[in-house]
């Protein structure tokens, strides 16, 4: 029984937190769903190579060690599994997400954003950001904090002018808000990675995102499971 609760325990955060309290809210535009998207993704990327290499360190010590302190080394390990797999999990969310995010864009899998398409991106992106910002302001005090303005004022050109009208303006406050709440999020429903082992999928990437290690160590060993022992 104790095992069964104690399973259901996840560290870090579910499916619909992911996509909406953190990619959505975040984002907004396609962009910025993708934007947002990308970012985690590389923090979960960053984090599972710590991982791996603390779980193939802890699997060696567990050869090592003896008595009790064999059997806290092995609490360690199963603990860390779980980490892992929780990270895991997150690293395929965000992963699927990005790809649905460049297909909405009109990008091919394998095809590197342009930078005159990623400055484009960018202005929409930080419009949408400042209007919420502004919508934000009215909403929960009634005027626009020194933030909003400050962003505000270093924009220029049309886009300035656009942000103005829909802004400054006291006739255009209910407007504002009432965009604010009527509009969606842009993030498409996320791809479904690598249904299968999501260890292939952390193994893939990090082939492709990484420099072979120092130590020579193949990239099999970041998909070992706790048993396997360590190759030279």
């Amino acid at each position: 029984m104790i095992t069964t609760i104690l399973g259901d325990h996840r560290h870090f955060h579910s499916a619909w937190q992911i996509d909406h309290a953190i990619t959505a809210k975040s984002g907004g535009t396609v962009y910025g769903c993708y934007r947002q998207a990308v970012r985690e993704l590389h923090k979960r990327w960053r984090g599972l190579r710590g991982l791996y290499a603390e779980r193939v360190k802890l699997a060696a010590d567990c050869d090592q060690a003896q008595g009790v302190q064999r059997c806290e080394v092995r609490l360690q390990a199963v603990e860390a599994d779980h980490v892992i797999a929780d990270t895991e999990r997150e690293f395929l969310q965000f992963w699927g997400q990005a790809i649905a995010c460049r297909r909405a864009m009109g990008l091919a899998d394998d095809q590197p954003m342009p930078e005159d398409m990623r400055d484009r991106l960018e202005g929409e992106f930080w419009e949408y950001q400042i209007r919420s910002m502004a919508a934000v302001d009215f909403i929960t005090t009634g005027r626009l904090s020194r933030n909003t303005v400050e962003i505000l004022a270093a924009t220029k050109g049309g886009q300035r002018q656009r942000l103005v009208s829909a802004i400054l303006d006291p006739q255009a406050h209910d407007t504002l808000i009432a965009w604010y709440f009527s509009h969606e999020p842009e993030l498409p429903e996320p791809v479904q990675v690598l249904p299968g082992s999501p260890r292939e999928a952390i193994e893939c990437a990090s082939r492709i995102l990484s420099e072979p290690p120092a130590n020579g160590i193949t990239a099999g060993w970041l998909s070992s499971p706790a048993e396997n022992s360590v190759s030279g």
